[in-house]
């Protein structure tokens, strides 16, 4: 049974979607209707409007994760590397690409996510508060909140991949940094070691707010690091 669909291709690349992802969409819509603004649009009456709000946001961010891991591929190929597909998970997306040779190249394109997200959110932050709001006809009509939400979703999201957790971007680049002065399978492992004590205390942190959300990521994240050191290290490589 396959785990994820074709749905089709942006630049030659395979955009996919994984199984996760059709609980992304709902959780992630019921996400955006309990929580209050800047995250959410709790308040809003009626509760289909809410409902409506919340689910035209979740398939927005998602086309926001689909573009921070278009501008990771766009560098890639623009320094030379194969890109096998980008998926859309659960937990975001992830994009399949053979690593540069050169670690400043790997900083480099794992900072171009971020970079995308923050842009995006930048824009629609401004957009809201000194296009929207300045017009009391834009300002009266609640779907324009959607532009906030977007905004404010993806600098958190800009700024939560910059964290130095492996395989977060973050986390890659502080891998790139190491691999100028170690191994590649030993900057893997140490990275993969930061991740995995953050994501230890992410856990700690979603058991102590009672946020399962929070929780899961950790667990993640720490899996996926984990699986990444284990692939590197039994592939051996050295560059």
């Amino acid at each position: 049974m396959q785990s994820s669909l074709k749905i089709g291709n942006i630049m030659d690349i395979p955009i996919k979607l994984d199984t996760s992802f059709l609980l992304a969409l709902p959780i992630s819509a019921y996400f955006f209707a309990i929580n209050s603004q800047p995250y959410g649009f709790a308040g809003i009456e009626p509760t289909a409007v809410r409902y409506a709000l919340s689910t035209l946001s979740a398939i927005f961010l998602f086309v926001s994760v689909l573009l921070h891991e278009l501008a990771h591929s766009y560098l890639a190929k623009r320094y030379g590397a194969n890109i096998d597909s980008i998926t859309l998970l659960l937990f975001g997306g992830v994009a399949s690409m053979e690593i540069p040779k050169k670690p400043e190249q790997e900083a480099k394109i794992a900072f171009a996510g971020p970079l995308m997200s923050l842009i995006i959110g930048f824009i629609c932050l401004f957009t809201y508060n000194y296009v929207v709001s300045s017009d009391s006809a834009f300002a009266q009509n609640s779907i324009y909140l959607i532009i906030w939400v977007l905004g404010s979703m993806n600098v958190l999201l800009g700024i939560f991949n910059l964290l130095p957790a492996f395989p977060m971007d973050g986390g890659r680049i502080l891998r790139s940094f190491l691999a100028r002065k170690m191994s590649y399978v030993k900057a893997t492992h140490s990275a993969a070691s930061i991740g995995k004590f953050i994501a230890i205390l992410m856990a700690i942190f979603g058991i102590y707010a009672g946020d399962l959300w929070f929780l899961l990521i950790a667990l993640y994240i720490y899996g996926s690091a984990s699986n990444e050191d284990r692939f590197y290290s039994e592939s051996g490589r050295s560059v």
